[in-house]
């Protein structure tokens, strides 16, 4: 398991290449001052914020601008850290900087709320120790947190979403999926590929997987200890691989599901469906490479046998010693796993299963 879904640029802060500052504004009841900052950034730009700990909330709209907003820090700042000739062009690559009022620490170390807006292109970055994230209608999102929950919804390219101990909840976005979550659930809703070979791909520890209505036709989820739920239609020609340790698989599906089943289950797992399968036998194993013959040689003329002595009536003839044969026996080797192979109407999809202790359903919807 990846140690963390965001790339290294989050740690990394490269020098100031330009720096655009707006206003200052208070909040309604004028108890506290609220930073904010805009730049002009590229529609398709590449936007980082890193903290220790404090919400981070990013909105997509429809402005070329990059907006940041915040209530709880000292500073402030829109790192431009594209290398371009011209510094009047519109940033591509945009690191927010955030210094907090009570530690006065940036660069990763700061504690403080932050809000952005960002172009609905734009691709954002965001990682924090101790708070959670909630990201909507942007293009591509990495976003990591140790002990808070991810929310990411409307994304149109990709995500790329890991939290240790946190939970993590997408819906309706596109395109490619990656999601981890040590000691917390995922949750998908409302998924699809953007592109043909975008992947989907979801892994737990301990905690629960459930997915409804993704249609990516390459579907792959693991876990340890929890439950994977998956409920919908499968996509056409799809592709779909469970594993699991010691948790069950329920996979609910329309009355007209037609899939092939290839299950790896131990003498501890079953399978219980409400569909018709028709069980296919084993295939035979492959046979045996066909012994080559000796090549011939000339044979040899045997030599004379050494006349034989008479043993002596007083003493015994001499005899070698007596070694017994050596038996090798063969280990009886048991195969704790079953692997079973069936069949559910023309068998379009196919459904790959691993389990090591759970039981998979197959319901019908």
């Amino acid at each position: 398991m990846k140690a963390s879904l965001v790339p290294a640029a989050l740690g990394i802060i490269l020098s100031l290449a330009g720096f655009t500052a707006a206003h200052d504004d208070k909040n309604r009841n004028g108890s506290s001052e609220k930073l904010e900052r805009s730049t002009a950034v590229d529609p398709h730009a590449s936007i980082t914020l890193c903290v220790m700990s404090g919400k981070l909330t990013v909105r997509g709209w429809d402005k070329n601008e990059l907006r940041a907003r915040s209530t709880d820090a000292d500073q402030l700042e829109l790192r431009r850290i594209d290398k371009v000739k011209d510094s009047s062009t519109p940033a591509n690559r945009i690191d927010v900087m955030v210094i907090d009022k009570q530690s006065n620490k940036g660069d990763c170390q700061a504690s403080a709320d932050v809000e952005m807006d960002v172009p609905k292109e734009a691709t954002v970055q965001l990682q924090t120790r101790d708070g959670d994230i909630y990201i909507t209608g942007v293009g591509g999102a990495y976003a990591g947190s140790q002990n808070g929950d991810i929310n990411i919804e409307r994304a149109s390219k990709f995500v790329e979403a890991g939290s240790v101990g946190g939970s993590i909840f997408l819906k309706d976005s596109t395109g490619r999926i990656n999601l981890s979550s040590a000691g917390g659930g995922v949750e998908v809703s409302n998924v699809r590929p953007f592109g043909p070979d975008d992947t989907f791909e979801v892994g737990t520890v301990s905690g629960d997987i459930q997915l409804d209505h993704v249609n990516n036709p390459k579907l792959t989820a693991k876990t340890v200890n929890g439950t994977v739920t998956m409920n919908g239609p499968l996509a056409h020609g799809g592709r779909y691989g469970f594993t699991t340790m010691g948790g069950d698989v329920v996979l609910m599906m329309p009355r007209d599901a037609s899939f092939t089943l290839k299950a790896t289950l131990s003498e501890r797992s079953d399978i219980v469906s409400d569909f018709a399968l028709k069980y296919l036998p084993d295939s035979p194993p492959a046979p045996a490479p066909k012994p080559k013959p000796a090549p011939e040689t000339t044979p040899k003329t045997p030599s004379p046998e050494p006349p034989k002595m008479k043993a002596s009536k007083d003493k015994p003839p001499k005899t070698g010693p007596i070694i017994a044969p050596v038996v090798v026996v063969k280990p009886i080797v048991v195969n704790p796993f079953k692997r079973i192979t069936a069949v559910c109407g023309s068998g379009d999809a196919l459904i790959t299963l691993s389990s090591f202790g759970g039981t998979l359903h197959l319901k019908k919807i």
